[in-house]
């Protein structure tokens, strides 16, 4: 494992040492998992750049898309079941 400095302000630095505590961590494993996420969420944004390039070039070679009308349906139809999970239960 290698070592990184990071130069941290003093207010973020104690914004972190406040959050830490307050989960029952220290500051150097907050911040780990902090980075850790980060670089999950971005490497999802690049993946998703990369297959948005792909499909674009692939369109322009004249490979078949999906028509708007059926993305617009099956969109619709994905909201609508989204929709039917987060609706609470009705009282009686």
């Amino acid at each position: 494992m290698s070592t990184a400095t990071l130069r941290l302000d003093d207010a973020l630095r104690e914004r972190i040492a406040r959050v830490a505590a307050a989960s029952d961590q220290t500051p150097h494993s907050f911040m780990v998992q902090a980075l850790a996420e980060k670089v999950v969420e971005a490497e999802w944004k690049l993946a998703m750049q990369q297959d948005a390039q792909a499909r674009d070039v692939a369109l322009q070679a004249g490979e078949p898309g999906v028509e708007w009308h059926e993305m617009r349906d099956w969109l619709r139809q994905r909201a609508a079941q989204q929709g039917d999970r987060g609706k609470k239960p009705k009282h009686r």
